[in-house]
């Protein structure tokens, strides 16, 4: 089990989601991914980051206070759901009110 670093109440706007090639391709062909996916963007809008370093966590919780710069979150993707990824990424920016979902691999 994960463990969690409780964070105070940061509310932010995810603005327009915005899916990577990558993610769009796979979704006709792994049809547990948009659960998934669903699954983890509320846990990136919860402020459950995922697996990421505290200067990532420490970067996302100053931008979510002044309400400024991206959040940044990542999650692990089983195998059971898409054998040929390791991970997504999550990018909130708070600038220009878009959150990407891409897999790890990709560039943003």
């Amino acid at each position: 089990m994960r463990h969690r670093h409780p964070l105070p109440e940061l509310p932010f706007d995810l603005g327009t989601i915005v899916l990577s090639p990558g993610i769009i391709s796979l979704l006709p062909h792994a049809p547990d991914m948009r659960a998934y996916l669903d699954r983890v963007l509320e846990w990136h809008a919860a402020t459950d980051f995922g697996i990421i370093s505290r200067s990532t966590r420490f970067d996302n919780v100053l931008a979510a206070l002044l309400g400024a710069g991206k959040l940044t979150s990542r999650y692990l993707v089983p195998r059971t759901i898409c054998p040929e990824q390791s991970g997504v990424i999550i990018t909130t920016h708070l600038d220009i009110s878009t959150t990407t979902i891409r897999f790890a691999g990709e560039i943003e």
